[in-house]
Order: structure tokens, then C-alpha cells, then sequence
């Protein structure tokens, strides 16, 4: 379920890359922290991903507002995995 939970949390943030709203900052604050948490927690474990990197990029965008084209398509497919995924476990 929480998994689930961050897929639509990954999903709502490309959708914001896209149309920018009233959330943009606060929902950028939100994904920079998971970005570092995952970042810190694989580090941890010794099984580093890569993927921590995409939501790391995505929170800068919204925090400072700016946008790399097409990029939008990264955390939707993320978030499109971790919802199908935590749907089914």
C-alpha cells in the first residue's frame, strides 16, 4: 500500500512537471526528501539504484520551477510501476 502511495506521489509530480500548479514547491520539497532518503538508504544497504536519481532531479525541478523537456516521462513511469506494483502485493 505504500508503495502505492509513492507511485501516485511520482505520478502527481511528472503530471506537475507538465502543469505546473499551487503545489509545485511543496510537492517538490516532498519528492527531494524521498529522493534523499532513497539515496541514503540504498547507500546504506550497499544496493545502490540509480532510480533515487530521477526523483533527486525531479524535486530540484519543482522546487526551483524549471523543466527539462520530456523529462516528465521518467516519474510517470515510475510511478506507473510502484502503483501497479504495490496494487498487486
Amino acid at each position: 500500500m505504500i508503495l502505492a502511495i509513492l507511485g501516485i506521489l511520482d505520478i502527481a509530480a511528472g503530471i506537475s512537471l507538465v502543469f505546473p500548479n499551487f503545489l509545485v514547491f511543496y510537492l517538490g520539497i516532498i519528492i527531494l526528501i524521498k529522493a534523499i532518503f532513497s539515496i541514503v538508504g540504498s547507500l546504506a544497504s550497499k544496493f545502490f539504484l540509480f532510480v533515487s536519481f530521477i526523483d533527486l532531479i525531479v524535486g530540484l525541478m519543482l522546487l526551483f520551477s524549471f523543466s527539462i523537456p520530456f523529462f516528465w516521462v521518467f516519474p510517470v513511469i515510475k510511478g506507473t510501476y510502484s502503483l501497479i506494483t504495490g496494487m498487486t502485493s
